[in-house]
């Protein structure tokens, strides 16, 4: 008597710390129905009581269908969705450069990219690649495929950015030494290099030799394909002292006297692998490691 019933306060949730949260702070995180937990009601969202790095878990879990799905329940899902991806693969044609500081803005933790155009369509151009790089500057992996318009200026801007790169795959691109020299030269933790149909090497009869660079030190394997006088990766290859695997497929040109260099310098590698060179080495087995010829192994 005289006493008056207490009223359960709201639960406040502190937001994390890696992940931004999508509300304010001061506001206390509650079912659309305004329902606790403790009510009965089948309505209530117990998502709510999770913290924002464990929804990240859950959607690291999901297929890439799912996950886009899940991204659009609610504002929060979403911007956590976008905070916690960290690899993402768009389609590279050139209607993509008017997207890039929106998409980026949401995706702002990507680390492993993949851009792919098709071979009919027109790429994206050294002005997006430069956005990108701006916007994803601890870019660890990189994958371009067909991206025709990107000239060697975009691969400089794009290698000053991100120093950070451990594995670089391009195919069909037609930037040439210039830019690849770039990439060599400022990616210091470099690891992985496959190169195939690179256009911009064919450009002249004597192309401009590729590497060493600073990346020689790091790089543990190198796969070129379909690349018209080879021979110009020469100074990156002789030079790679910690080089562990060396693949060539289709690619013309003499290789006897970098193989014997190779033989000489670099003690790391156990893996050789040649397919389809239109000139065979005469001695492979100077190299003293595990060699592959027309995916025949020889020991």
């Amino acid at each position: 008597m005289g006493q008056s019933s207490s009223t359960s306060r709201p639960v406040s949730f502190k937001p994390a710390a890696v992940i931004s949260p999508s509300v304010s702070e001061s506001e206390p995180r509650r079912s659309p129905a305004g329902l606790e937990p403790d009510s009965g009601d089948v309505g209530y969202d117990y998502t709510l009581n999770l913290p924002d790095e464990c929804l990240a878990c859950i959607f690291h879990s999901l297929s890439a269908a799912d996950r886009k799905r899940s991204s659009l329940v609610c504002r929060r899902w979403l911007t956590i969705d976008g905070q916690s991806r960290h690899r993402l693969s768009l389609n590279a044609q050139s209607q993509l450069a008017s997207a890039v500081p929106k998409l980026f803005s949401r995706f702002d933790a990507v680390t492993k990219l993949g851009l792919k155009c098709d071979r009919r369509s027109v790429s994206i151009g050294d002005d997006a690649l430069i956005q990108i790089s701006l916007k994803c500057r601890n870019l660890t992996r990189l994958k371009l495929r067909a991206c025709r318009e990107l000239t060697d200026l975009g691969m400089a801007v794009l290698a000053e950015n991100c120093r950070s790169l451990q594995k670089f795959s391009c195919g069909s691109c037609s930037f040439g030494p210039k830019g690849m020299n770039a990439l060599l030269e400022n990616c210091a933790l470099l690891e992985e290099l496959s190169v195939k149909r690179l256009r911009g090497i064919t450009d002249g009869a004597a192309p401009e030799p590729i590497g060493p660079g600073k990346a020689a030190a790091s790089l543990k394997v190198i796969c070129l394909k379909d690349i018209y006088n080879g021979q110009c990766f020469g100074p990156l290859i002789s030079e790679a002292k910690n080089l562990r695997s060396l693949k060539l497929f289709r690619c013309s040109g003499d290789w006897d006297k970098l193989l014997e260099l190779v033989s000489v310098r670099i003690d790391s590698l156990v893996e050789v692998h040649l397919e389809r060179i239109q000139q065979w080495p005469k001695n492979v087995n100077c190299l003293g490691s595990s060699i592959s010829m027309d995916g025949k192994r020889i020991e």
